[in-house]
């Protein structure tokens, strides 16, 4: 007579199977909307809207929802300070990858390291603050019409970016490289969970109890660990946990 799995144990069971089974288009808009959900805890001043109505999507998204209920984190304004002479560092910025956030809608440029190192004068911490902010509510935005054009479309030009990734690394030798893993950067869904692992560093001290815990939310609710496993590259959380251990 076999024995009994705990109930815990069966619903986490449940859950893996459930992800598993995702085509990768589903996969992927789930693991967006999830990370977008995490992000806007982060920027108490981004007003983004929710997405309730999702019509390529809309069985996956309530779900979603009903497995993973999150409300917004009120006054979580993270304070973001960094060492100013490391800023022509490769390495500082990449265990810092808000820096690399662009300040315009519309282009890839200006980031806000450049802008910082553009300026004559010393820009203080406060400013540097509300230029990382700043950015974070322009990338919220990106992402919130990415979603909507999901849920219109049922698909963005993001996506195939993210499946013509997925048939280069089915096709093409895709070992544990700096390279490589910078075009893994390139698809929204990677440089988000950089952008996660990142903010939850700067943790104020007023917010540290709810952030932690949204913090543990998206970590079950991100469908990045399905992600990786399709991809076989579950070597990127090397640099997602460099990211976690820099000041």
């Amino acid at each position: 007579r076999g024995s009994r799995a705990p109930a815990s144990a069966i619903e986490e069971d449940a859950k893996n199977s459930s992800e598993t089974t995702l085509t990768n288009k589903k996969l992927y808009f789930l693991t967006l909307f999830s990370e977008y959900e995490s992000l806007k805890n982060f920027s108490p001043d981004f007003s983004g809207p929710s997405v309730s109505i999702c019509p390529n999507f809309h069985t996956g998204l309530l779900q979603h929802k009903e497995r993973y209920f999150s409300t917004k984190t009120v006054g979580a304004n993270k304070k973001f300070t960094y060492d100013s002479h490391q800023f022509n560092d490769q390495m500082y910025l990449a265990a810092h990858p808000e820096l690399l956030l662009p300040l315009s809608k519309d282009d890839l440029n200006p980031k806000v390291v450049d802008v910082i190192k553009s300026s004559t004068d010393p820009i203080s911490d406060s400013s540097i603050n509300e230029l990382v902010h700043k950015a974070l509510d322009i990338h919220l935005a990106k992402t919130y019409s990415e979603i909507r054009e999901l849920c219109e479309f049922g698909s963005s030009d993001n996506y195939f970016i993210y499946e013509n990734l997925i048939t280069h690394i089915k096709n093409n030798k895709f070992d544990a490289d700096n390279k490589n893993m910078n075009t893994l950067l390139k698809t929204t869904l990677f440089s988000n969970i950089a952008l996660m692992n990142s903010i939850e560093k700067h943790e104020s001290a007023s917010a540290s109890r709810s952030i932690a815990s949204e913090g543990s939310d998206f970590k079950k609710a991100s469908y990045t660990s399905e992600v990786m496993a399709r991809l076989n590259v579950s070597w990127a959380n090397q640099y997602f946990d460099y990211i976690k251990k820099s000041n």
